[in-house]
């Protein structure tokens, strides 16, 4: 990686801490600045806007969260331990991992909401990606016999990341983690209760 690219790279990293925090628009240039040691030109020299910055954090944020993911599900086979595996994994959002801040689409769609629409579609496409994942192992569990085929594999998505998005907000609203660890708990049973085939 060349010299530029690593600036670059290194904006990026520090300016994730602070705006998947504080907000990807709330959060101030000079905030990245104090961050990175670089001064304005420096960090536009990498990036011709405010909105590049935003784009290339987010990707950067949600690209963290998919491999946080990755790497939990990687660990079974069993289709139903890889959903398990996905959920429990959601924990670590509510102390700062793999990003500080909890989830970055969330985040960006809770802060965008109608007044960015250009945020709002980049965290719709994010959360349809993630959607399509949890989609996906059921669809292959389901080939595999491992998921009860007459589960809708959309449907257990949809319930599954609402479930742990809600879950998530009411815990960072309270300051505590047991939201999340009920939903987790909940969702756990539901699997293994009326998506698991075995």
């Amino acid at each position: 990686m060349r010299k530029g690219e690593q600036t670059k790279a290194n904006i990026i990293a520090k300016a994730a801490d602070i705006l998947n925090q504080k907000g990807y628009y709330a959060s101030s240039l000079s905030e990245i600045m104090e961050a990175t040691g670089l001064k304005k030109g420096g960090i536009y020299n990498h990036f011709g806007s405010k909105e590049e910055i935003v784009t290339e954090v987010f990707h950067y944020c949600v690209n963290k969260l998919d491999a946080h993911f990755q790497q939990a599900v990687s660990r079974h086979s069993h289709a139903a331990d890889q959903l398990l595996a996905l959920i429990d994994a959601a924990k670590d959002l509510y102390h700062g991992r793999p990003v500080p801040g909890g989830c970055p689409i969330m985040n960006a769609a809770v802060e965008s909401d109608d007044a960015y629409p250009f945020l709002k579609e980049k965290a719709n496409q994010s959360m349809n990606r993630l959607l399509a994942r949890i989609a996906s192992i059921i669809k292959r569990g389901q080939r595999t016999g491992d998921i009860r085929t007459a589960v809708d594999a959309r449907e257990v998505a949809v319930f599954v990341v609402s479930t742990i998005e809600g879950a998530l907000m009411l815990s960072k609203l309270r300051d505590e983690e047991r939201p999340l660890r009920t939903a987790i708990s909940s969702l756990t049973q539901y699997i293994n209760q009326f998506v698991r085939n075995s």
